[in-house]
């Protein structure tokens, strides 16, 4: 059962990654793109301030800083994985866990 929800995590990964990209309008690097996701996250939680919270992203992207596709990344790495979550009838991890639960 783990691995499914590890597998479930690995694609809402994946998916804000490709979410990333299109977004850009670019193919950035994985691991950059990944570092960043994860530098957002944290410095959120340390309460850093939202203008250097655009510059991390700005950085990895190269969006200009006053360009509204900021808004959408921060929307995709902080409000969308909660959105998956909370919306168990569109979760991918739901269908999973609902699925090993009727097998069982």
């Amino acid at each position: 059962m783990k691995k499914t929800i590890l597998s479930g995590q690995e694609e809402q990964i994946n998916l804000m990654i490709e979410r990333i990209f299109e977004i850009s309008g670019k193919i950035l690097p994985v691991g950059s793109t990944i570092g960043m996701i994860g530098k957002v996250i944290q410095m959120r939680e340390n309460g850093a301030d939202e203008l250097n919270i655009h510059k991390q992203i700005s950085g990895v992207t190269g969006i200009s800083l006053s360009d509204p596709r900021i808004a959408e990344i921060i929307f995709e790495i902080e409000e969308k994985p909660n959105q998956n979550t909370y919306m168990p009838f569109n979760n991918s991890q739901f269908e999973d866990l609902k699925k090993i639960l009727d097998s069982e």
